[in-house]
């Protein structure tokens, strides 16, 4: 298809045909560009996402954040072949003059696009130009998609999508998060154990280099998983999304497997609307964490006055609440790469139904912190609600882990719900607190050995162990070094396991039957050992303060 085509759908209005033209008639060969695919990009520098001949389309977020970055911008899409650039008109309420100018000067096309006209729409004509041919209603289904978006009803395009499946292919396809959150499916729903395995195997797969499809088998039942990219072009990511359908593509015609790739890129645009109308709520929630940061001397007004503009930008999606309560939620992604995209990942953990219930897109607010590998969450609680640690464990110790890399840990930390924003201060220092002692291996974990861990008021009150990340790792070393050295020489020197006996000694509560019953030694061998350890020691293991002395040199080892 040509690019008057695209324009003849009425989709987007010709500002410039590339040669200061408005109305297309002196545009010559410029209007006669082939389009073969639309790409949204929102990025200041787009050239690892374009390809020759894409209708790049555009919220101008960059051009908000860079103005400098027009000219530069242009150019790169037109040294990568761009047919046109389409611009949104709702961020500027226009399009803007610069744009027009380089636009002009580089000799590309320049498409407006006017607040009511989402990019799906015109992500979808293009499609259904494209692939209308092979597959006769495929146009009328897709249209109805179309007319879903349009109307902005959330989640209605992507069900039209995997009804298309359904009806043209007679495939049952399901729409998920990484964390195995059902964004939309055919029915019958997926049960929510198969969603997070599924999730997982999809996230181990795109680990490896085998190409998607990825054919997989839960429950006896054949999947097979087609990732849904955050970008076009997009390398595999943790935070990428997933269409499990219920067959094994192992015997697909090349047809059916194309057909179901482009629908995944269509997706993807609804995914990446989805992600732009929480904008305006990440803003105001950069805006409330800075007050919160900021110097004493002002900072309460501020983050006063910050806290209520973010309730303003939430409820006007959710409707108003009886009364505004927050709880700050903070996330770390410790990798040594760098570049991780933890605020995405904090989003998909809270967005899950297990956290906040269905409507938690409306009460969430994500920013990324000045430590590029922290975010902060503020979340907007019902009254006599609450998050708990117990629901971010179960959330994002499903899948998430196996989206990690050797070295990688995820932590996340929870402070307490406050209702004046003046507390506010103080409870994201808590939840710091607690996502330190989440970070720590082997503490407030999602699982023996696991690569997440997650702390919450409620853990860091419950033993004084969870205080133990928090004191500097080279004192932790020290003390139990100088505690635990003589069983360790005395181990080395005479093969003996002194230590492990302690352990278990103190897992079993210092009873006697027990410790040894799982050590499989008569008490009077293991009344032996203890008085070892006491006699090289100094210690006695029936003081309170040298048993919880002993537990921490051994945690801290």
């Amino acid at each position: 298809m040509q690019l008057r085509d695209v324009i003849s759908s009425r989709l987007l209005r010709l500002v410039d045909d590339g040669r200061g033209g408005r109305d297309g008639r002196d545009g010559g060969d410029a209007l006669d560009r082939p389009v073969h695919r639309t790409v949204t990009i929102d990025l200041p520098d787009p050239r690892r996402f374009v390809s020759p001949g894409d209708l790049v389309l555009t919220g101008l977020i960059w051009l908000r954040q860079d103005p400098e970055r027009t000219d530069a911008f242009v150019r790169i899409l037109v040294e990568a072949g761009a047919a046109a650039l389409g611009a949104g008109e709702a961020e500027f309420g226009h399009v803007p003059s610069a744009l027009e100018e380089a636009c002009t000067r580089h000799g590309l096309p320049l498409l407006a696009i006017g607040v009511d006209v989402s990019f799906t729409s015109i992500a979808e004509f293009v499609a259904r130009r494209q692939a209308g041919a092979r597959l006769g209603n495929l146009a009328a289904l897709v249209d109805r998609h179309r007319r879903l978006t349009a109307t902005g009803r959330t989640g209605g395009g992507a069900e039209a999508l995997l009804e298309l499946l359904l009806s043209e292919l007679d495939l049952r396809a399901h729409l998920l998060s990484p964390t195995g959150r059902l964004v939309a499916g055919t029915r019958p729903a997926l049960a929510e154990e198969t969603a997070t395995a599924l999730a997982g195997r999809f996230l181990t797969a795109e680990r490896t280099t085998r190409r998607a499809p990825h054919r997989t088998t839960v429950r006896a039942a054949p999947y097979s998983l087609f990732p849904v990219r955050s970008a076009p072009a997009a390398s595999a990511a943790p935070t990428d999304w997933l269409v499990a359908v219920e067959a094994d593509s192992g015997d697909w015609p090349g047809e059916h497997i194309d057909l179901v790739e482009r629908l995944a890129a269509l997706m993807a645009v609804e995914r990446a609307g989805r992600y732009a109308d929480r904008a305006p709520g990440r803003r105001a929630a950069g805006r409330l964490l800075g007050a919160l940061e900021s110097p004493a001397g002002g900072g309460v007004a501020a983050a006063t006055e910050a806290a209520a503009r973010l309730a303003t930008t939430l409820t006007a999606a959710n409707g108003p609440d009886e009364a505004v309560r927050w709880q700050p939620v903070t996330a770390r992604l410790d990798t040594p790469t760098g570049g991780a995209p933890v605020a995405e990942l904090l989003e998909e953990v809270l967005l899950h139904p297990r956290c906040l219930g269905p409507d938690a897109a409306h009460r969430i607010a994500v920013a990324a912190a000045g430590d590029a590998g922290e975010a902060v969450a503020f979340v907007l609680l019902a009254r006599g609600g609450g998050l708990t640690s117990g629901a971010v464990r179960h959330v994002a110790g499903g899948a998430l882990p196996l989206a990690l890399r050797d070295g990688e840990r995820l932590s996340f930390g929870l402070g307490d719900p406050v209702e004046e924003a003046a507390d506010l201060r103080h409870a994201l220092a808590e939840a710091r607190h607690a996502r330190r002692v989440a970070a720590a291996p082997g503490t407030a974990g999602t699982g023996p050995g696991s690569s997440v861990g997650v702390c919450g008021p409620a853990d860091m009150a419950s033993h004084v162990m969870s205080l133990l990340p928090l004191i500097p790792a080279e004192a932790r070393r020290a003390f139990s070094r100088r505690l635990l050295s003589p069983l360790l020489e005395y181990d080395r020197r005479h093969h003996s396991d002194l230590v492990p006996t302690l352990r278990s000694f103190l897992d079993h509560d210092g009873s006697w039957a027990r410790c040894g019953e799982a050590l499989h030694l008569h008490v009077n061998s293991l009344r032996y050992r203890i008085t070892r350890i006491e006699s090289l020691t100094g210690r006695n293991l029936t003081r309170l303060e040298d048993k919880m002395d002993f537990a921490a040199a051994l945690r801290m080892q």
